[in-house]
């Protein structure tokens, strides 16, 4: 019953290699496009692919090459001509890889600090998530040498675009599901030139998922998938919605782990909960994140799942229904991937026994 609740290569050859690069279960978040090219590197790259370098490259300390260049998510080609030593990260979730991937942070938002990814000695330029206050002049003035920003919030585009017309190297990612952390992670751990922690946070991590999802295939083979519904709670009704795999990647994990989702067939739901719709399908799961503030979020689901209607469902009333963890389902999950495909499992499949 369910309780309510980031290797460097140590020689680039003319090759370009694929960049790939997520955890260890005991380990612990507008699509918008960039200029076109940062730096000298070839524009035909594949997305997260290094481009073949000249024989002249210069190693750095940590045993990293450079120049090193990349194709980030926005489709720019982006160059490092040397190793960064001010690197400024405007995605909290894009920190935790950076800084696991052996690097250090000068410059981010407020988000990364209360999330305990930096300390208070960095500069600060915007005082929430970055999500669309980024300060330009004092993110320019604080003389970064690389910068790192999501392709999900409008404002980081800009701001790395801006970047980029100012001459600063700068990469957009976009990270939605465990094989986007293994991109962005193998380029970080390329950048500070430690592969060890790629094989740490990346290689076996995806070891252990692979092992999960064949005890899961196994499992289903002799049971049927099951229900669910899964809801992103905001504060108010109209803040409260059903998610999908489409807009979502806790729903893409409960996919991939054989779930079935009824928002994908009730597309109202994504606007907002028909209640008649949900009765009719009575699913068998009821799986619930939250956004905004976290306290008022889970108060007024916890008002909804007590009223009429609600308090009939099948998975509210065997309380097969769970809050799931803000660290890893509504920020990413990053070095923890792992633990969070292994919980949702538990919590699916309560009789299938995972290590």
């Amino acid at each position: 019953m369910l309780k309510p609740l980031l290797s460097l290569l140590l020689a680039l050859t003319v090759v370009a290699v694929s960049a790939c690069g997520s955890i260890d279960s005991d380990v612990v978040e507008s699509n918008a496009s960039g200029s076109d090219s940062v730096g000298t590197a070839s524009d035909d790259a594949e997305p997260n692919e290094t481009d073949s370098v000249e024989s002249d490259n210069d190693t750095s300390e940590n045993g990293a090459v450079f120049p090193y260049s990349f194709t980030d998510d926005s489709g720019a080609v982006v160059t490092l001509d040397f190793e960064p030593t001010k690197v400024a990260v405007l995605f909290s979730s894009y920190a935790e890889i950076w800084i696991d991937a052996g690097g250090s942070i000068a410059v981010t938002v407020a988000e990364t600090v209360e999330r305990g990814f930096a300390d208070d000695s960095v500069t600060v330029i915007d005082p929430g998530s970055g999500h669309s206050t980024i300060d330009l002049e004092a993110l320019i003035s604080s003389e970064p040498d690389f910068v790192i920003g999501t392709t999900d919030y409008a404002g980081q585009v800009d701001a790395v675009n801006f970047c980029r017309d100012a001459g600063i190297p700068a990469a957009l990612f976009r990270v939605e599901s465990f094989d986007d952390y293994l991109d962005v992670l193998k380029i970080c751990c390329d950048v500070t030139g430690s592969p060890e922690n790629y094989e740490l946070y990346g290689t076996s991590v995806e070891n252990k998922i692979d092992a999960l999802f064949d005890s899961v295939g196994e499992y289903l083979e002799s049971a049927d998938a099951p229900d669910i519904l899964f809801v992103r709670a905001g504060s108010t009704d109209s803040s409260t919605k059903a998610k999908t795999a489409t807009d979502n990647f806790a729903c893409a994990m409960l996919d991939e782990l054989g779930a079935n989702n009824i928002a994908d067939e009730r597309g109202e739901l994504t606007g907002a909960l028909s209640l008649e719709a949900i009765i009719e399908a009575d699913p068998d799961y009821m799986f619930i994140t939250t956004m905004g503030n976290e306290a008022a979020a889970i108060e007024h689901m916890d008002s909804m799942l007590t009223s009429e209607g609600w308090r009939e469902l099948s998975c509210v009333k065997e309380s097969n229904y769970a809050y799931l963890p803000k660290e890893l389902f509504h920020f990413k999950p990053n070095s923890r991937w792992a633990y969070a495909y292994k919980m949702i499992v538990e919590l699916l499949y309560p009789d299938l026994v995972v290590e």
